[in-house]
């Protein structure tokens, strides 16, 4: 195994044999749908530091309008900690920012040698010692949303091929773990907003029908449509809107139901529906329609008895 060392002696950057294994190790994780997306980040920059022999491994996220580059996760293998919080401001280094949105990265075996990390040498790069740095943006569907930092601090050598390609294959791991977290985020929210609305949906004092607005499929039913019908829910998904009524009043309902679903009726229509017990009730009907976001069309009857 090749290793690189520094004036001390003591290894500082893996050899490319090893950092290709370490890009495949990483890539096996099964961390990302398990572990919370704070814990998945900092697996990730320790395990990067380890395998490359790199001081410092950090994940920065563009926040605030990306007026700020927000430190996500910060690891330092020398004193085997992780940190966080550490903020960049756009106004500050203003080089550096825009070298961010039009590089697909940026390297320097002295931290001073590019205009945009010598505005980083005071207030960053200084106190933490860092001599060497190498960027590699974070892209999500495309658009920057932060950056992977490696950072060798004191004595430091060439970045090579290798160590760029295996910053690129880490910065990928970090946007696949970003975009499963959105994904999770998406799903909770759904779930979250689908359980409001089933409680507001229950919660009516009327009885609701949900039905497709194009076939007339009932697709939900709330608790006063259960004690109005006198069964059970999953009686009533399924069902034909149709096959409610008696049926000397089907064709009418039917009919009131496309020039509704087609937004040439609004308002009530009296009519009759069959119970489960076989009886007939009369009620009055008011409908609602809603477009959804993938274009299909729902229809919510309201229904009341007379």
């Amino acid at each position: 195994m090749e290793t690189m060392r520094n004036s001390s002696g003591t290894i500082s950057l893996m050899s490319p044999i090893d950092l290709q294994e370490g890009v495949a190790s990483l890539s096996r994780g099964a961390y990302f749908k398990e572990a919370s997306l704070s814990m998945t980040l900092s697996i990730l920059t320790e395990s990067a530091a380890q395998m490359s022999g790199i001081e410092r491994v950090s994940i920065w996220a563009l926040v605030e309008g990306k007026h700020e580059l927000r430190c996500l996760e910060l690891f330092e293998r020398g004193a085997t900690k992780h940190s966080s919080g550490i903020v960049l401001q756009a106004s500050e280094c203003p080089i550096y920012f825009q070298s961010l949105a039009g590089r697909r990265r940026s390297a320097t075996e002295d931290a001073l040698l590019l205009p945009e990390m010598s505005e980083l040498a005071a207030g960053y790069l200084a106190p933490h010692k860092v001599t060497a740095r190498l960027d590699t943006p974070i892209h999500i569907r495309g658009e920057l949303q932060g950056v992977l930092s490696f950072e060798q601090v004191g004595s430091h050598l060439p970045w090579t091929t290798a160590h760029r390609l295996f910053a690129h294959a880490v910065a990928n791991l970090v946007t696949l773990a970003l975009v499963e977290y959105e994904a999770e985020e998406a799903r909770r929210e759904a779930k979250t907003a689908t359980e409001r609305l089933r409680a507001v949906f229950d919660a009516s004092r009327d009885a609701l029908l949900l039905a497709d607005g194009e076939s007339g499929i009932i697709l939900d039913a709330n608790r006063q449509a259960e004690k109005l019908f006198g069964c059970k829910r999953h009686d009533l998904v399924g069902k034909d809107q149709r096959m409610l009524h008696p049926k000397a009043s089907a064709l009418k309902i039917d009919d009131h139901f496309r020039q509704m679903a087609s937004g040439q009726f609004r308002g009530a229509v009296l009519t009759e529906i069959y119970r489960s017990d076989g009886s007939v009730l009369p009620v009055e009907i008011t409908s609602e329609i809603a477009n959804t976001s993938d274009g299909k069309r729902l229809a919510l009857g309201i229904f009341r008895p007379i």
